[in-house]
């Protein structure tokens, strides 16, 4: 099966809109209890050939998706019915035979982003059927874009983590620090994102290979996806702007990687998006 990256297709059976959080400046989105079923679903091909979830997918719900059937390509799958649920349809070769596996999304109150092979192609899509074009890629990632407040753990002693929150191109986001302590060595005080002990030592910006010279090296810096053509955000405890790729958050210390170590504790933040709108 060859590798090169095909188009997705989406053939809107319904006009049916699942977009439900509306609003203005960050200040004005509501969290969600919970207003999709996931945070990330990836679907890869395993040995047998077939698209199953990875194990590394982020379910919020257990029943986030589930395989509905698998029907041959030239018969056409149940539609649901059901509010909030998105049918998704991918259609590949399976052991040289087309085929479509029929999987049922709890959307929630949200769109649905589609990513074929990592992110290079990226599609958003608001109705509640969805067939996808996947006969030459391995790997299908859904993400929900929604207007959405999620709780991340960020760990000193790591180099770039990535949250699993997808962030649309354009739309608005927003980090802010929420709790724990951490610190580049045992040497220095601890502090929050900000990156600002007590006894701060003449050093703590050393430039000396941290991802954003400049800044502390105690602080919280973040990039969206890879970050190419890009310096590293200036997080720390407070951050608004606007994404500038579709991809995922990642955060991390401001810390060398050949010192990272040293470092030691976590904090907490709260990352708001308004992929929703």
């Amino acid at each position: 099966m060859q590798r090169k990256l095909l188009s997705v297709v989406l053939l809107v059976a319904f006009a049916v809109s699942l977009v439900g959080c509306g609003g203005g400046g960050a200040a004005s989105v509501v969290p969600p209890a919970v207003d999709a079923g996931f945070r990330l679903i990836d679907l890869v091909l395993n040995s047998d050939d077939i698209f199953v979830v990875a194990q590394d997918s982020i379910l919020i719900a257990k029943d986030a998706v589930s395989l509905v059937q698998s029907i041959p390509a030239n018969q056409s799958p149940k539609i649901t019915s059901k509010p909030n649920h998105v049918t998704v349809s991918i259609h590949y070769v399976k052991h040289g035979v087309d085929t479509l596996d029929v999987y049922d999304v709890i959307a929630g109150k949200a769109k649905l982003g589609i990513l074929l092979e990592g992110g290079i192609t990226f599609e958003s899509i608001s109705a509640n059927n969805v067939e996808i074009d996947a006969t030459q890629t391995h790997q299908i990632s859904i993400v929900p874009l929604q207007n959405a407040v999620s709780k991340v753990k960020i760990s000193a002693s790591k180099g770039w983590q990535n949250t699993g929150i997808f962030l649309e191109r354009g739309k608005q986001f927003e980090v802010k620090y929420d709790s724990g302590l951490w610190k580049i060595s045992n040497s220095v005080g601890t502090s929050d994102a900000a990156g600002q002990p007590s006894n701060a030592p003449p050093n703590l910006i050393c430039n000396c290979g941290e991802p954003l010279p400049g800044f502390s090296t105690q602080g919280l810096v973040g990039r969206v996806g890879q970050g190419l053509a890009h310096a590293p955000l200036q997080v720390g405890d407070d951050f608004a702007g606007v994404a500038y790729d579709n991809d995922f958050l990642y955060l991390r210390i401001n810390l060398a990687d050949s010192l990272l170590h040293f470092a030691s504790g976590t904090i907490t933040v709260s990352v708001q998006t308004e992929n929703g709108d």
